[in-house]
């Protein structure tokens, strides 16, 4: 494994930090094109997603903080200035909800927007969880299986000198698939915040399940893990949801009227 990319004099490239923002950078990229072939105003879309990323992160160290609170009162200042300790659900809770605040504000279609980020959320994940392996971090348990591996002892996963399932490169294959399914599901869903929804329940369930082979400290409520405990959350609040107005009743058809992505695309044309 190489936590540390390279350096120059006293400058450290970490590894993970490298692939953290490779991710950001892809995921800005695919969601920007998506934005230009659905003729969204690309500078507002810009805009919020800019802040979304940037209130996500916070949240994601928020969360982390909360979960190990008792190890954060030992020493909150190399807690809230460490280059690792983030919960993903943290980020994506808090970024979605600057996302439906920018969205009210621009006078935006959450739900239309929050269609085409849902698709980039895997790819980056995916690319994220690469850097996760290479630092070491967000392994899986011990195992005597044949695929398992050996960290070096200096990482997280390499401590107790076992080998742990590489719970980082499962999570990456199985985000880069449902990249994939989302993308290809796009032409054929029915109404606005379709592959939002599918996005929250798929992820949900995998997350659920790969938290069994996960082998680090990642906090209790109850029996379940943290993110456990919050995936259920979002499957019983999203699942309902989606079966019924992927039934019954669609939240908009998608030639929708009332938003003015469009509109505001045009007239930025115009002027």
């Amino acid at each position: 494994m190489y936590p540390v990319l390279f350096k120059i004099g006293n400058f450290t490239i970490y590894t993970y930090g490298v692939f953290v923002f490779l991710a950001i950078i892809t995921g800005y990229i695919f969601v920007l094109k998506q934005a230009k072939k659905e003729r969204i105003n690309e500078k507002i879309f810009s805009d919020i997603i800019f802040w979304s990323i940037i209130m996500g992160f916070i949240g994601a160290r928020i969360v982390y903080i909360l979960v190990e609170f008792k190890n954060f009162l030992k020493n909150p200042f190399a807690f809230i200035f460490s280059r690792g300790g983030f919960v993903f659900y943290g980020g994506l809770i808090f970024g979605v909800l600057t996302f439906l605040i920018l969205t009210k504000k621009y006078k935006q279609s959450f739900l239309k927007l929050a269609d085409l980020v849902s698709m980039a959320i895997p790819l980056a994940h995916s690319i994220g969880r690469i850097g996760c392996f290479f630092n070491g971090c967000c392994y899986g348990k011990p195992t005597k299986a044949f695929w398992g591996i050996k960290f070096p002892p200096y990482t997280l996963a390499g401590a107790g000198g076992e080998k742990v399932i590489p719970t980082q490169l499962i999570s990456s294959f199985l985000l880069f698939l449902l990249f994939i399914f989302l993308v290809n599901f796009k032409k054929r869903k029915k109404f606005d915040g379709e592959l939002f929804l599918l996005y929250l329940i798929i992820y949900a369930i995998f997350r659920f399940f790969i938290e069994f082979l996960r082998g680090d400290e990642r906090g209790y409520i109850g029996i379940f893990s943290t993110s456990q405990f919050i995936s259920l959350i979002i499957l019983f609040i999203a699942l309902p949801f989606y079966i019924y107005h992927r039934r019954y009743r669609p939240f908009f058809p998608r030639d929708e009227k009332n938003c003015n992505l469009t509109e505001s695309f045009e007239n930025d044309m115009s002027s």
